[in-house]
């Protein structure tokens, strides 16, 4: 998380800006312009709303000033129910500027746009020391719903500006949406798929139990045992109710549950377009002996368009964490090398 904090002093309010992996020229302001737009825009970005069959659709285009963009790259983030953006005030007097959205856009080339499409519920000015999860958010959110937004909006800007480009990356939950946006969306030129799984979540949970045994963290019966309720659970979600919205201990619906059983390889396997995989050694949310399955049916089937690589000793957020718990983070080099992937193919 980024953000930029506003403090006041006896005579004004000037802007404070904090480095975390980042700098910003300074700007004055003051609470009084505490607003949405203000807040996108002190960041560089742009907030559109498109209105399409009673939802209303809120994305932030971040480009260059004074240049004209013929290309866009668009990132799916993952599950986090959080808004792209939102605002805190802190005891002291401190009003900060948060941005959730990671710095890949300040490293796009200069005919580029940087698409990010809210989630449904956090479009609001949000104090960031109260964030709620809406109701609709839980009711609206599932697989079919974000390809459905997403699809729309790169139709929006398709229109809208003379586009040779169109690249689409996700990230964990984001990587499947991407895969299954581009068999839908034949306007989308390059695809990223980051640190999602190949496989479905509760194929995923399986074998992190079986590793779990493997490791004597637990017994064979445990794991077997586990196993079971894991099938069972979500053979309850197929057969009983799979359309329910009701917030499980997971923090999920089965209708999120249900919609994402989809297994992402099929929709990878559908593409022609270039595909650049990324994963990750010691990613703990989608593990690397599923995501190996993509490079090898790609091979079996004589599919050309893969780029598959894997950062060494990552973890699901393509840090490094070494022995003294010091942390290098791998994302900005693997943005600067898809980029330069994008450009060439």
């Amino acid at each position: 998380m980024y953000y930029i904090e506003i403090k006041k002093s006896a005579t004004n309010i000037f802007f404070l800006f904090v480095l975390l992996n980042f700098s910003f020229l300074t700007s004055q302001n003051n609470q009084a312009n505490l607003n949405k737009k203000n807040l996108v825009e002190s960041f560089g970005f742009e907030e559109y709303v498109l209105a399409i069959n009673n939802d209303s659709i809120h994305y932030y285009l971040y480009k260059k000033k004074s240049h004209t963009i013929n290309n866009v790259i668009l990132f799916i983030q993952g599950s986090d129910p959080s808004p792209q953006f939102s605002y805190s005030k802190s005891k002291n007097g401190y009003l900060k500027y948060n941005n959730f959205i990671k710095n890949d856009y300040k490293n796009i080339p200069d005919n580029y746009g940087y698409i990010v499409v809210e989630k449904t519920g956090f479009e609001r000015l949000i104090d960031e020391n109260n964030i709620k999860v809406p109701k609709i958010y839980h009711q609206k959110n599932s697989l079919q719903h974000r390809v459905n937004r997403i699809n729309n909006v790169i139709n929006s800007l398709y229109k809208k500006y003379q586009l040779t480009k169109i690249v689409v990356y996700g990230h964990s939950e984001g990587a499947p949406v991407a895969a299954k946006l581009a068999t839908i969306n034949t306007k989308i030129t390059h695809l990223g798929f980051w640190a999602g799984n190949a496989l479905p979540d509760f194929f995923d949970t399986i074998l992190d139990i079986r590793k779990s045994y493997q490791m004597k963290e637990i017994s064979i019966e445990e794991s077997d045992s586990s196993i079971n309720e894991v099938i069972n659970y979500f053979s309850n979600i197929i057969t009983k109710d799979s359309l329910n919205t009701d917030v499980d201990d997971f923090g999920y619906t089965n209708k999120r549950w249900f919609s994402y059983s989809e297994p992402p390889i099929n929709n990878l396997l559908k593409l022609d377009i270039p595909i650049y995989v990324q994963v990750a050694s010691k990613d703990e949310n989608a593990p690397i002996e599923s995501t190996y399955l993509i490079p090898l049916e790609f091979a079996r089937l004589g599919k050309k368009n893969l780029n598959f690589n894997i950062c060494s000793g990552c973890n699901h957020s393509f840090k490094i964490i070494g022995e003294n718990n010091e942390i290098i983070n791998k994302w900005e080099k693997i943005f600067k090398g898809f980029m330069s992937w994008v450009n060439s193919n």
